[in-house]
């Protein structure tokens, strides 16, 4: 899995930034998390729709989360600033378009959950800011 990631990722990624550590580290998490959330969903609510739906949304969740970290790498090497906030709302704009087309999937025919295509999608904002509040004040 760690190869993967780090394939994914790419050198620029993974070098002095530091962003491609946090990625590595914040998919397992986000695994297991999607795992507890379709457990709970489908005790709750006895729908089979449920595995696919948290399945695409755990593999978008990680998609997306490469995809930020490459942007986020090669908009920090960056010179000119208005190429590096284009680089940046150019991933953001094409991170949620691809959320909208997944959930319309989902709903016009649906063969997936919706919620758990969307609910993966907040697990990175999660970890971060658990981490934030859990690490100590140095």
């Amino acid at each position: 899995m760690n190869r993967i990631l780090k394939r994914l990722l790419g050198t620029k990624a993974l070098g002095e930034s530091g962003i491609g550590a946090i990625v590595i580290s914040l998919v397992p998490k986000m695994g297991l998390m999607t795992a507890v959330c379709l457990i709970i969903s489908l005790v709750l609510t006895r729908d089979l729709r449920e595995i696919p739906g948290f399945l695409v949304g755990f593999v978008y969740a990680c998609v997306c989360l490469c995809y930020l970290a490459r942007t986020c790498a090669d908009a920090a090497e960056c010179k000119d600033i208005k190429k590096a906030k284009a680089m940046m709302v150019r991933c953001y704009l094409l991170r949620f378009f691809g959320l909208f087309m997944l959930g319309a999937l989902a709903l016009l025919t649906g063969i997936m959950s919706f919620v758990g295509i969307l609910l993966p999608q907040l697990f990175p904002k999660i970890l971060l800011s658990l981490d934030g509040l859990l690490r100590k004040k140095d």
